[in-house]
């Protein structure tokens, strides 16, 4: 059976939590409305080897990416019967790839329409997203990275452009 999707967000930048769609439409920059949008991005602490902070780069985090079983895993580590999708900032929740995050670098997922999402990496956990899971779970942020460390799924950027559905089946598609 090919992994799924089985929840959509959209986190807008004027809100404090992401909103939960139906489909979402893939444009060269991500996600329209989400604040993750853009070609490019601001160098952070994640580039600090190789870029001083500030500087324009491509942006390989336009798309944020979970599963269910590394959710439910993550919910477990901190005590909690649930965490649900878009809790913790998630675009796009899936069903069907437990080892998520441990998908190599520059792996294709493919879409029914034709989209494709290629994955830059290891989404490391941070207080941001441990924030939005106390909010909504009382725990306290700091509680979340520990948690959910090799379990918060991947980032990635539009290899092209289409759309993706509640209930799209994924094809994964590795270079390595």
């Amino acid at each position: 059976m090919n992994p799924t999707v089985t929840a959509l967000h959209v986190w807008h930048p004027d809100q404090e939590f992401p909103n939960p769609v139906n489909s979402i439409t893939l444009e060269w920059g991500g996600v329209p409305g989400d604040r993750h949008f853009g070609e490019t991005m601001l160098s952070n602490s994640r580039e600090k080897h190789a870029f001083e902070r500030g500087t324009t780069i491509r942006n390989y985090r336009q798309i944020s990416i979970v599963d269910s079983a590394e959710l439910a895993t993550i919910a477990e580590n901190m005590g909690l019967n649930e965490i649900l999708p878009g809790t913790i900032a998630d675009n796009i929740c899936t069903e069907g790839l437990p080892d998520l995050t441990k998908l190599p670098l520059m792996t294709r997922l493919m879409f029914p329409s034709g989209a494709s999402i290629m994955t830059g990496g290891e989404n490391n956990p941070c207080t941001i997203a441990g924030t939005m899971v106390g909010s909504r779970y009382g725990t306290q942020p700091h509680a979340f990275p520990k948690a959910a460390m090799h379990l918060r799924g991947v980032t990635g950027w539009v290899e092209r452009p289409g759309v993706i559905n509640i209930g799209d089946s994924i094809t994964i598609i590795s270079l390595h």
